[in-house]
């Protein structure tokens, strides 16, 4: 469960405590190794539109700074997404389900 809710606390940098149980526990136990995994290839994969959405902002805001808040409410939409299926899989977890993200690049085997 930690893997999954770390993940929407630290925002973009979400993906280094999944990362950092899955190398500490993956010999241990297929069930934290799977999950572990998928929170972190998910939040691995969030680093693509974080890092759009961070490009849109500070461009918006150099060139049009009246309209930087379209960067600001997609890095929101990104974060509230996280939440949304970091809690899921962490639920998943919690039950003793597999939980695999719907949308997610799988680095992490």
């Amino acid at each position: 469960m930690l893997a999954h809710l770390s993940g929407f606390v630290v925002a973009c940098l979400g993906w280094i405590p999944p990362l950092a149980i899955y190398l500490a526990k993956r010999n241990q136990s297929p069930f934290v190794r799977h999950h572990a995994s998928e929170a972190a290839n998910f939040q691995l994969t969030l680093l693509i539109p974080y890092v759009f959405a961070w490009v849109v902002f500070i461009g918006l805001g150099i060139f049009f700074p009246e309209m930087s808040w379209i960067g600001s409410l997609l890095i929101a939409l990104i974060w509230i997404g996280a939440i949304v299926f970091g809690v899921l899989g962490a639920s998943g977890a919690n039950k003793g389900t597999w939980y695999r993200y719907p949308v997610s690049i799988r680095l992490l085997k």
